[in-house]
């Protein structure tokens, strides 16, 4: 798929969602741990589009994989994984329908090393609907 068909996150969006964010939850220790992972894990929905021909379901798993996994913040590192997951589908004229508790079980598992980006794509293929 060629990238001009989507809209991807910047690294200055990341930031900005991350502090608006963390600060409406009322949480004290958030802030930027490192620039270079909060990148990596943003290029990587980009590389899967353009290496892998990968539609917006597999590129989202990997977006939430790179995010949880890199943990690029000081703080809230699966919460504005799952934030900005959502907000890159609406972007992209998707939306994410499930519970919190299954997207709590599903970032505990990607954390706990038991899923990557095939099962969280799997767990994502039924849960996504174009809006």
């Amino acid at each position: 798929m060629a990238t001009e068909d989507f809209v991807y996150l910047t690294v200055q969006e990341a930031v900005k969602f991350h502090v608006l964010y963390m600060r409406k939850l009322g949480e004290t220790r958030f802030g930027v741990f490192d620039r270079n992972l909060i990148e990596s894990a943003l290029a990587r929905p980009k590389h899967a589009a353009t290496y892998e021909n990968a539609d917006i379901i597999h590129q989202c798993a990997t977006l939430l994989y790179g995010l949880i996994k890199n943990h690029p913040w000081e703080g809230g590192n699966k919460r504005i994984a799952t934030f900005l997951t959502n907000l890159f589908l609406k972007r992209n004229g998707w939306r994410l329908e499930t519970s919190t508790s299954e997207i709590v079980e599903l970032v505990l598992a990607v954390e706990s090393d038991k899923w990557k980006v095939t099962e969280i794509e799997n767990w994502l293929r039924p849960r996504v609907r174009k809006v």
